[in-house]
């Protein structure tokens, strides 16, 4: 007998200021094309603007993609949403849509609703308080605090986050799920890699580093180890690219970019600003490597990418990077320039040898861990419906 399709709800709204959580949405419903054809569950993007379901469903192409604004949904309270509660009660009641939901992801849109399942992408906020305001601590952890209280199932990206909720809310009865996530980009270029390179005026051997310009990203360590590979006659090429704003230290690139010019290294050093996924998927592959130097993750974009097209990596040695890749990799101190400046002195002429991936495997099991949690969800719902009944 043909098993009833999950209907899951997903709230959604595109956000420039967080690329990552837009790309994380996006690379959950691609990984979910992956299943079969009676396992794809009937998704409900949530979302205030068309233009954000769009954005999903263009870049997806899921077959069972509804679209709602959550302030038309029945019953429900807006969750951690004031904007939705407020529009919820001055729409009218014949315009809302009644829908059933097997689960809710990645966070509440109604206080009651025991079938939403919360995600928390890191614990930054307790790792490196000295990065954020008082409020904003205050609100991170009033906002953890109202999931794991309130709410039965929580989501982690990695086994380092999972055991950094353990050690900061030992209390918390909640069910947690670690869930890896891949990302998914065309295997071929869809612009000219060469036309790409000439675009922004890329030597022939660089290295690439397309972190966002927040402070634990750590740039500052990477234009360190520059500096130190020129003063002693090796010259070598670092692209960046991202979102050039950190709201905690607005001034931050400026302050990257003043260093870089006091240093002579103009000619060493690039800022592309934020560019093209299609231009960046290209950078990634033609660079001599990718530079993940960040002080703290929950799971990096930015690794899975370059695992994505067997791309070499120089990370971190932190909890998560280490969890992430075994293959195509090498680690550094986060705090030593001259640990990663060694390595970058390795490759400045010669390739790093790369083992082909593939990374179809990592997708397969993103998707498949996904469902798991679907499954334990509709599994804890019966249960309690079931002591409901009695």
């Amino acid at each position: 007998m043909k098993t009833r399709r999950p209907v899951i709800g997903i709230p959604f709204n595109y956000d420039d200021g967080w690329i990552g959580g837009v790309y994380y949405i996006k690379n959950l419903i691609s990984a979910l094309n992956l299943l079969g054809a009676d396992e794809k569950p009937e998704i409900w993007m949530l979302s205030n603007k068309r233009e954000s379901f769009d954005f999903i469903r263009k870049s997806t192409g899921y077959p069972h993609l509804n679209w709602l604004p959550p302030a038309l949904l029945t019953g429900i309270d807006g969750g951690i949403s004031r904007k939705v509660r407020l529009l919820s009660r001055l729409a009218p009641w014949f315009v809302k849509k009644q829908v059933r939901f097997d689960m809710i992801f990645p966070y509440p849109i109604d206080t009651k609703l025991q079938q939403t399942v919360c995600w928390i992408p890191d614990f930054q906020d307790k790792r490196m308080p000295d990065f954020f305001k008082a409020e904003e601590l205050e609100a991170r952890t009033r906002q953890h605090r109202d999931y794991i209280e309130n709410y039965r199932h929580l989501v982690l990206s990695s086994e380092a986050a999972r055991q950094d909720f353990e050690e900061f809310y030992p209390d918390a009865k909640v069910n947690r799920y670690v869930v890896h996530f891949a990302v998914f980009e065309p295997r071929e270029a869809a612009v000219s890699e060469q036309a790409v390179l000439e675009k922004y005026a890329l030597p022939g051997r660089f290295f690439y580093c397309p972190n966002q310009f927040w402070i634990h990203k750590n740039h500052d360590l990477v234009i360190r180890a520059v500096s130190l590979l020129k003063q002693r006659g090796v010259d070598v090429t670092v692209v960046f690219s991202g979102k050039e704003h950190d709201p905690r230290a607005p001034e931050h690139t400026s302050r990257l970019k003043a260093k870089v010019a006091a240093e002579g290294l103009e000619s060493n050093v690039r800022f592309l600003g934020f560019i093209p996924r299609e231009d960046q998927m290209v950078v990634f592959r033609k660079a001599i490597s990718i530079i993940q130097p960040s002080l703290f993750e929950g799971w990096s974009t930015v690794i899975e990418d370059a695992k994505s097209v067997s791309q070499y990596v120089l990370a971190s040695r932190i909890p998560a990077n280490v969890e992430q890749a075994n293959r195509n990799i090498e680690f550094f101190d986060p705090f030593k320039a001259e640990e990663l400046a060694h390595r970058m002195e390795q490759y400045a002429q010669t390739d790093p040898v790369r083992e082909t991936i593939d990374y179809t495997v990592y997708q397969k099991e993103f998707a498949e861990a996904f469902i798991n949690v679907i499954r334990s969800v509709m599994r804890a719902n019966s249960l309690a419906a079931g002591e409901l009944d009695k």
